[in-house]
């Protein structure tokens, strides 16, 4: 006899257009507070202790690590509450295993059940999972991505280069370390043939054990204009002008409840990337992922293109 969980996740998506025009429709005319995507953290255990991460610090928790079942039961729960996409994390997502089951086995099962699959990774094991979106995390070029990401970045370039992945992209999180350095990770960026483009966020102040990398409001504006006169002259920069601009004083429309978390031990929790997992402060925010689908959702066509390049277009 088949479980409830079973019998939720048999059913199938619709194709992309028809569900999510679907979901736009749901969301806009008949007003249900449906979530757009699950931010999904797997396990706090990692193979790098990144200076900006708090997540890291929690491998020794007691429930830092999910099991297979446990994912299974979520993944459930999330298709009750019409989440279209699942956005996997960690820790480092990659390390996950249960028992039989490996972190491929998971993407593939969620593959089957949710409209689009996305990882995000360290970089530093294989690229070969097969989400329709593969991000890696990189903060700059060799002298700076290793002093923030425990030298990791000859390894991460030997994988990079070595993916058969049709859209890997490169998330890079601008701190008070990294943001002069922006330029040059796009120009390396552009020149990598694996790479389909860049996404930027940035750095927000968790205050758990990471170091205090906070951009002052000036180098966040600076930043910004760099990011956008780069954009302006072809570099893959995928976030959208209008949001950049949004995030130099976080004055943007917030859509909180297109986003549901989901930690290790299974709790679910609706709204802000934080909630849950930190204090917030909407000030400090630096999710530009928030701010772009909020853009989308008050159907801003350049969010709506940057959705459409990191998650259905080849």
């Amino acid at each position: 006899m088949q479980t409830n969980d079973e019998q939720i996740l048999k059913t199938e998506h619709l194709p992309w257009p028809i569900d999510l025009s679907w979901f736009f429709l749901q969301r806009k005319i008949l007003k249900r507070k449906l979530p757009l995507l699950a931010s999904f953290k797997v396990t706090y255990r990692c193979n790098l202790s990144c200076r900006a991460c708090p997540f890291h610090l929690r491998a020794a928790d007691d429930k830092a690590h999910m099991s297979w079942d446990k994912a299974i039961q979520t993944l459930a729960a999330l298709r009750r509450l019409e989440t279209r996409i699942i956005v996997f994390e960690g820790g480092e997502p990659l390390l996950w295993r249960d028992g039989s089951h490996s972190f491929h086995d998971l993407v593939l099962y969620a593959k089957k059940h949710f409209l689009r699959v996305a990882v995000t990774t360290n970089g530093t094991l294989p690229l070969d999972v097969s989400s329709h979106t593969l991000w890696v995390s990189l903060d700059g070029l060799k002298e700076t991505q290793n002093a923030l990401r425990s030298n990791s970045f000859d390894q991460i370039c030997s994988n990079i280069a070595k993916t058969k992945h049709p859209r890997v992209f490169i998330h890079c999180t601008l701190n008070r370390s990294n943001w002069r350095d922006v330029e040059s990770l796009a120009m390396w960026v552009k020149k990598m043939p694996t790479l389909k483009g860049m996404t930027v966020q940035f750095f927000y102040p968790y205050n758990q054990g990471e170091d205090d990398l906070s951009l002052l409001p000036e180098e966040r504006f600076a930043a910004i204009e760099k990011l956008l006169k780069l954009k302006k002259a072809g570099f893959p920069i995928l976030n959208s002008p209008g949001r950049l601009k949004a995030m130099i004083d976080n004055r943007w429309t917030c859509y909180d409840d297109i986003l549901i978390n989901i930690d290790p031990d299974g709790t679910i929790t609706k709204g802000c990337y934080v909630k849950n997992r930190g204090k917030i402060n909407c000030d400090a925010c630096g999710f530009t992922p928030v701010a772009e689908a909020s853009g989308a959702l008050d159907l801003n066509p350049k969010s709506l293109y940057a959705g459409w390049k990191l998650f259905i277009s080849t």
